[in-house]
């Protein structure tokens, strides 16, 4: 190992290493990191003014001092005087350039505000210059062993970058909920154009051209969480296209069943992770509060059940960051729901279970039809169904009296067999035949064929094939 010359300073007597070493011979076997004159130790390589290298075997490099310790315009010159090439990198091992036997190469140090700093180089001692891999890297490009390779800089973002046509190269990694990639004019790029995306966040991201450029053909593709790919200039057909993007009707279906009274608090997050079909049950009963659950803002089918059995709360959803009113299921609904990232779209609806509905009136009857939504079934009050048509009441069925269930017909009865303990009809009675076991009241009663009550009290007409009872 070369050591560094040392002097006996006549004043002091003490030993002063030189700030500066003119030449150095180094044959060497193993890597080589040069230091600077002033802080070498005797066991360390200087970096000299000139140092003749001879190269035990191919591959072996030498890395030039530490930058930020050193001034601008700090030079070194290499001479290989082996049968050997080798490599000079930086302090850290990188920017590497090949110095092939018989060639000389002129370092010289530009920036030194890194401990790599930047270091140009020139080459000397051949009949033709060469460009080295170092100085012919761009965008995408690095050097290894001298050599050109390709790279890649993955750029994490929050926030839409500013993507030009020196992104070149760049892949850009999103790390957020929904968002978009504007991608610049093509008669702002040059030739070969590319970048990288994926996104690696919890919504949609959009990539969008600027118009009148297309993307795949289209004006903007929306990309889910996890979809990565290339983007190319495709400037042929005035726009872009993507490579390594996976086709997006390719659907896998996931399922998940949850237990709403082991969740705790009133909401429930699924943006990292939305099971396609979800089920949401109670095992303990406990919960008394609706519980919200929060849906990634990305483009989705969904099918949701509730199958809690529990009237007392429901279960809401809404997509992240939405401004759309939830959407609310009761116990025993299930609902297959698309999302577009923004709004939730209920596609269907059926029941498991219990069902409840709204009250209801005559007029809009909570069970009713596709094309008489004024005729149905409602709930008059507690305990007392109603039966409307044409948004009128004409049966009510009566229990709210446990005692004494009634039926009350609001219209003219036309009965084919009338059989009851007793019967107060306010207007007319027409039957085929009758049968009371008590009493009969009526207006008027025209019965077909038989009538048979212990008594019958008719205001008006009575008619009957035959008559048999008490009195009338």
């Amino acid at each position: 190992m070369p050591t560094t010359p040392v002097y006996t300073s006549p004043f002091t007597g003490t030993v002063v290493t030189p700030t500066d070493v003119s030449y150095l011979a180094l044959p060497f076997s193993t890597d080589q990191v040069l230091y600077w004159p002033s802080t070498v130790n005797g066991s360390q390589p200087p970096a000299a003014r000139i140092i003749d290298c001879v190269a035990a075997s191919d591959g072996l490099t030498i890395a030039l001092p530490q930058a930020d310790q050193g001034t601008l315009g700090a030079d070194i010159l290499f001479r290989n005087l082996g049968a050997h090439e080798f490599i000079i990198t930086n302090f850290i091992g990188g920017s590497s350039v090949t110095v092939p036997v018989g060639i000389s190469k002129y370092f010289y140090l530009t920036d030194n505000t890194s401990a790599a700093g930047v270091w140009q180089n020139v080459t000397f001692g051949a009949g033709t210059s060469f460009a080295d891999a170092a100085t012919l890297a761009g965008a995408g490009l690095t050097t290894v062993n001298g050599q050109l390779a390709t790279t890649q800089n993955p750029v994490n973002v929050t926030v839409s970058p500013n993507i030009t046509d020196g992104s070149r190269a760049a892949t850009f990694v999103w790390n957020a909920g929904a968002g978009s990639f504007t991608l610049p004019s093509i008669q702002s790029l040059s030739t070969g154009w590319y970048i990288g995306f994926r996104n690696n966040g919890t919504g949609t991201l959009a990539i969008n051209p600027t118009s009148p450029n297309t993307i795949n053909g289209q004006t903007s593709i929306n990309t889910n969480p996890g979809d990565s790919g290339f983007i190319f200039l495709n400037a042929a057909q005035t726009g872009f296209i993507t490579v390594g993007l996976a086709n997006p009707n390719a659907l896998t279906f996931t399922a998940a069943t949850y237990d709403v009274d082991s969740i705790p608090g009133n909401t429930f997050s699924l943006v990292n992770f939305a099971p396609i079909i979800q089920t949401y049950i109670a095992q303990s009963g406990t919960r008394t509060q609706t519980l919200a659950v929060t849906l990634p803002a990305i483009t989705q089918i969904y099918v949701l059940a509730n199958n809690t059995d529990q009237s007392g709360y429901n279960i809401t959803f809404q997509n992240e960051n939405s401004t759309q009113i939830p959407l609310v299921l009761s116990a025993g609904q299930i609902v297959t729901v698309l999302s577009d990232g923004e709004y939730l779209y209920p596609l269907t609806s059926a029941t498991t279970g219990a069902f409840y509905a709204s009250d209801g009136t005559a007029a809009l009857p909570a069970y009713s039809f596709n094309n008489d939504t004024h005729s149905g079934v409602y709930l008059v009050s507690t305990g007392i169904l109603g039966l409307s048509a044409n948004s009128t009441n004409i049966i009510n069925i009566d229990n709210s009296n446990l005692s004494t269930p009634l039926v009350t017909v609001a219209a003219t009865l036309d009965a084919q067999i009338l059989t009851a303990n007793s019967a107060s009809i306010t207007g007319a009675i027409t039957a085929d035949s009758a049968t009371i076991t008590n009493n009969l009241s009526a207006d008027s009663a025209t019965i077909t064929n038989n009538l048979t009550a212990d008594s019958a009290n008719i205001t008006g007409t009575l008619t009957a094939g035959l008559i048999t009872g008490g009195s009338f």
